[in-house]
């Protein structure tokens, strides 16, 4: 064929990847090997139509199939900036200042080193982006862990796609990881468990200890993220083969076909769940008395078991309102999560703005009072020229408060 096979799917329905899918074999019934996805209609789109799609591509890709994308510069910005025609490849960014900012992506990983890199990229982008309920962090961290981890051991596929996305209105967190492996079933199928179809293969896995080999793994990671949705009152849904198990507020619905598949052989996975943030989680309680170890907050304990935080490691510069809020977001989150006092150490820092030093401590002391800033926190390392910006905007977040008779409680 001289001209493209022209595609056209609605970015915001749940139907779009195997809309895709399908339009892709019609046209190669029709023996086109060049198609042009037609975006310009899109205005909004979400992790579990971008991942999919992204993979999809990729799957076709491989096979010599050449794409195009239309896109409408103002309408399509969000589209763009997710990367899902082309995703960021993170074994290539290690190190690189792009990994910071993970969410809103679509991300290829094939490695350990890459789940490493690209989950620990989260977690710090999570931590700084607002306030969370306790047990919350090591939630999302553990299903994160373990269904990229799933992909790598059991899918058979060179990689995975993941993307993540914050719903900062409905306290949200959307993950959707997918692979265009050979599936659940196909996995489970040569195991002592040999389930008969594939919505049967999925929920074996979603039980304790089913895995296809037990010299690879104990086979927790599909039950431990379904037992923290439950924990969490949370959403999941698994796809695999073209059957689908989901969970919603206590409801659970199956079906055994019409979900995206790339045939018997390439029955493909896509695990799709979304944690309110702010809701507490007892991970422990979920996962029957395990509590995941947060490294990131072991490495800030003292010997005195108190918590530092140091500004010149983790603040996104000292100049900015914008950097303060994800430091002042961190801070609160470690409060929450262990109910310690915290160290925050100004050294190495000379100068800090006025915006920077109200942000961070000012708005702590406006919201939550005095005694609570004070019974938490201890300041150190203050050079002389940030004592004065950081007195000065205290001191008239003191006087603003005085006068004001609304005052939030102490972080829960």
């Amino acid at each position: 064929m001289t001209h493209p096979y022209i595609i056209k799917p609605t970015m915001d329905s749940k139907a779009a990847p195997k809309y895709v899918n399908d339009n892709i074999l019609a046209g190669k019934r029709k023996r086109y090997v060049e198609f042009t996805i037609d975006l310009q209609e899109t205005s909004r789109t979400y992790p579990n139509i971008c991942v999919p799609i992204a993979a999809t591509i990729d799957y076709y890709k491989n096979s010599g199939i050449d794409f195009k994308f239309i896109h409408d510069q103002e309408r399509n910005s969000y589209l763009q900036h997710t990367m899902f025609y082309e995703p960021c490849v993170v074994e290539d960014l290690i190190g690189v200042s792009e990994i910071n900012y993970p969410l809103d992506k679509v991300w290829r990983f094939g490695t350990a080193e890459g789940v490493n890199a690209l989950v620990n990229a989260f977690i710090k982008t999570v931590r700084e982006s607002d306030e969370l309920g306790p047990g919350v962090l090591n939630s999302i961290e553990w299903c994160i862990n373990e269904t990229m981890d799933n992909v790598l051991q059991h899918s058979a596929a060179p990689y995975g796609f993941i993307m993540g996305q914050l719903q900062k209105v409905k306290k949200q967190l959307s993950i959707c990881i997918f692979d265009w492996g050979i599936g659940i079933f196909n996995s489970l199928k040569p195991s002592k468990h040999n389930p008969l179809k594939p919505i049967d293969a999925i929920t074996l896995a979603l039980q304790e200890r089913v895995t296809r080999d037990d010299k690879i793994g104990q086979g927790n990671g599909m039950w431990g993220l379904s037992e923290i949705i439950k924990e969490n009152h949370g959403f999941v849904e698994i796809c695999s083969s073209g059957a689908s198990y989901t969970y919603n507020n206590n409801r659970v619905e199956t079906t055994e076909s019409g979900t995206l598949n790339f045939g018997l052989k390439q029955g493909s996975t896509l695990v799709d769940f979304q944690l309110s943030y702010q809701t507490p989680t007892n991970i422990s309680k979920a996962l029957c008395g395990h509590m995941p170890t947060d490294l990131w907050l072991e490495e800030r304990q003292t010997e005195k078991e108190e918590y530092s935080v140091s500004i010149s490691e983790l603040a996104h510069g000292t100049g900015t309102r914008q950097s303060a809020v994800k430091l002042r977001n961190l801070i609160l989150n470690i409060f929450r999560e262990k109910r310690q006092k915290i160290i925050i150490d100004f050294t190495g820092i000379n100068v800090v703005s006025s915006s920077f030093a109200d942000e961070l401590l000012g708005k702590i002391i406006s919201e939550y009072g005095f005694m609570f800033f004070v019974n938490t926190f201890q300041i150190i390392g203050v050079s002389d020229v940030a004592t004065s910006v950081i007195n000065r905007s205290i001191e008239q977040r003191m006087a603003q408060k005085y006068y004001d008779p609304d005052m939030k409680e102490s972080p829960d």
